[in-house]
């Protein structure tokens, strides 16, 4: 008989996590991915660190969106793996808010809220759901609309 594996509830959990950013090259755009270390939060938290869009609020520039960012994320995201400069060094973490703001902040911005969307909500990386029964059936045999796009190089 096997012995069970202890679960282990840990007061301030942490997990590693795929981000994937789209980035604009030469007559389109790529998409990159890269692990993120992100904090998981109860309910009540998440609704405290991300306020809630209303359908009246007036709409900020987007300066202000990525500055907010800036601010916000960090607040989820421990560490990473897999960012470098353009010499191929590991970037910090620390660099975070200033590639939030920077030329890429949309793209990061844009992935760091699907992960944070995706392990708040119980949905897996690849898309499907936490909870399967309420997914849409999967495509037929034969059918190449399940069939994964090939990664671009550059």
């Amino acid at each position: 008989m096997k012995t069970p594996i202890p679960f282990v509830i840990d007061p301030e959990p942490k997990v590693w996590w795929p981000v994937r950013v789209s980035v604009p090259v030469d007559a389109g755009f790529a998409e990159f991915a890269f692990d993120a270390q992100l904090r998981v939060y109860s309910e009540a938290d998440y609704a405290r660190l991300l306020p809630e869009a209303t359908p009246d609020a007036a709409q900020p520039d987007l300066r202000a969106v990525l500055a907010r960012n800036a601010e916000l994320i960090p607040l989820f995201v421990a560490d990473w793996r897999g960012v470098t400069d353009p010499a191929g060094q590991p970037m910090p973490i620390a660099a975070l808010p200033a590639v939030l703001t920077g030329p890429y902040g949309k793209a990061f911005s844009v992935g760091f809220n699907r992960a944070i969307a995706e392990l708040r909500y119980g949905v897996a990386p690849d898309g499907e759901s936490a909870s399967r029964g309420n997914s849409a059936p999967l495509p037929a045999a034969g059918s190449t609309a399940g069939e994964a796009a090939e990664e671009p190089t550059i």
